[in-house]
């Protein structure tokens, strides 16, 4: 009967560390499996919205370079310059308090600035901008390792084109943070640098801070308007996504 107990005690545990063993195994599949969904829901963020901003960029291009190349033709023009000279002469007497202008007077010089703006306005008028939004996610990690560095990307669209002033990526996004390396990767512009003698999630938060003021400042300048979302993303997604091709 000993022998039986202790048979059926050798049976009980050996299904107990064949459960053991099984649910390690599920618990790995399920870490792994959090671990891709984690990782495809960042490429996915990073790529809609380089899909978004490439349709942004598209629209900028067009705005700008048709505004540029008006511009152009009308300073081939002969009789350009003695409309500015006039446009701006109004103005001055426009704007200057110290001397007042009768009301029908002040009428005709508004009319008159009216007409010369719509036959110059692009040498006098701000470059157009589109009226959408630019909504970006800027994700940021620090990872360890053999060469730690803080990481901080953003989905964005990369013009094959050289870059000139019709260039939305180029204008927002290319010299954001001039102390980190740029390197394009899958949809996204990835900015890195290494910590130096501060913790890798120190340099990445200011890391992030840096490059989210960069664009701000940037799209300001043109008048695009901008809406940045920060993401911290864990080390070991990072490490797959914004890992260097070797």
């Amino acid at each position: 009967m000993l022998d039986e107990g202790l048979h059926r005690l050798g049976d009980d545990i050996a299904r107990v560390e064949e459960e053991i063993l099984d649910l390690d195994k599920r618990a790995e599949e399920n870490e792994a499996e959090a671990h891709a969904r984690k990782v495809a829901a960042l490429k996915e963020t990073l790529a809609s919205d380089r899909r978004e901003g490439a349709r942004l960029a598209n629209d900028y291009r067009a705005l700008r370079s048709e505004f540029h190349a008006e511009r152009e033709r009308l300073l081939a023009l002969t009789d350009t310059g003695r409309m500015m000279d006039n446009y701006f002469q109004i103005e001055t007497f426009l704007k200057d308090a110290g001397q007042p202008i009768p009301d029908a007077a002040r009428k005709a010089l508004l009319k008159e600035r009216a007409d010369l703006l719509a036959k110059i306005g692009p040498l006098v008028a701000p470059p157009p901008s589109p009226e959408d939004v630019v909504k970006a996610t800027v994700a940021y990690a620090a990872l360890d390792g053999a060469e730690p560095r803080a990481v901080v990307a953003v989905g964005f669209a990369d013009d094959t084109s050289p870059s000139d002033v019709t260039d939305l990526a180029a204008t927002l996004l290319y010299g954001a943070y001039a102390s980190a390396v740029e390197r394009l990767q899958g949809d996204a512009l990835v900015f890195e640098m290494r910590p130096g003698t501060r913790a890798p999630e120190e340099a990445a938060l200011d890391l992030f801070l840096a490059v989210e003021e960069g664009i701000k400042k940037a799209a300001a300048a043109v008048s695009v308007r901008c809406e940045l979302t920060g993401l911290f993303v864990e080390p070991e997604i990072a490490a797959s996504v914004f890992e260097k091709a070797s």
